[in-house]
């Protein structure tokens, strides 16, 4: 089996966030994509199917997350499906149940599996959602999510966190889908154009079986598109979204893309880049 890398997939791979189920054995308090609710369990494979047809052309890292994908019951055969695609590389984002359910899914280096760990940080302790250490630096393609929540910093400040501090743990901003969010500034407007023409992870919603814009929006109001092939081909060239509402009262902190792929944004006459600027 080949050993992937996140970065090196990072760099060359589009990324699509899958929302197989909203359904969630957890309920963190910074995130508004759960229910309790155990519902839509099932993949429609059919769905799928259409959706993979459409993505083939294009090289696509597929997130498989929720909701929690470990609750999935037929997750082995979606992984599979998705891994009979030479353009695709599937990840899986977990809070630690897939480890329970799914243990292969650790085993396959070809892989990205994920793991969201860790609820929150405080004082004197560590608040992890499931009973096991974190990943120590690997070439089995599994890695440590960390949210830097506002007592990350504070937590950090007096304990030591260098078991963290390695290639296959991944530090995430905190986003505005928490309750707590207070930031007021924004990114260039040039910066949230480019997001806008292609999100960090657009997402495919498995439960509306819709397009959302945002993921960050899955509650308040992201702007919904058909799953057509038209619509999966404008989203991959860059012509499908534009410059939302909510996009001009961004206060997320956005990365940025790879050097070529902003280049590529810039180029294509994305709607999102050249529509009427404010």
């Amino acid at each position: 089996m080949t050993v992937i890398s996140y970065s090196e997939i990072k760099e060359s791979h589009l990324a699509i966030d899958f929302y197989l189920s909203k359904s969630c054995n957890k309920s963190c308090h910074y995130c508004t994509a759960w229910t309790l609710e155990m519902r839509n369990l099932d993949v429609d494979m059919d769905f799928l199917d259409r959706i993979l047809k459409y993505l083939s052309p294009y090289k696509t890292r597929i997130n498989l997350l929720g909701g929690e994908p470990g609750l999935i019951k037929n997750l082995d055969e979606v992984i599979h499906r998705i891994k009979s695609y030479d353009n695709f590389v599937c990840s899986v984002l977990s809070n630690s149940f897939v480890r329970k359910r799914y243990p292969w899914i650790l085993e396959d280096p070809e892989i990205l599996y994920m793991e969201h760990l860790v609820l929150d940080f405080y004082e004197d302790r560590i608040e992890k959602l499931g009973n096991y250490d974190f990943f120590e630096e690997n070439d089995n393609s599994n890695y440590n999510i960390i949210i830097m929540t506002p007592n990350y910093f504070e937590y950090r400040k007096n304990h030591d966190l260098s078991i963290l501090d390695h290639k296959n743990t991944q530090f995430k901003h905190f986003n505005s889908r928490a309750p707590g969010w207070s930031k007021t500034d924004q990114e260039p407007e040039i910066v949230r154009r480019i997001c806008a023409a292609f999100p960090s992870v657009p997402v495919i919603d498995f439960e509306l079986q819709k397009i959302r814009h945002c993921s960050k929006k899955v509650i308040s109001g992201s702007r919904l598109f058909d799953v057509t092939n038209e619509n999966i081909n404008k989203m991959m060239n860059f012509e499908l979204f534009e410059f939302e509402e909510y996009c001009k009262k961004c206060t997320e902190t956005l990365g940025t893309p790879p050097e070529h792929r902003k280049e590529k944004i810039i180029q294509s006459g994305s709607p999102a880049i050249w529509g009427t600027l404010c």
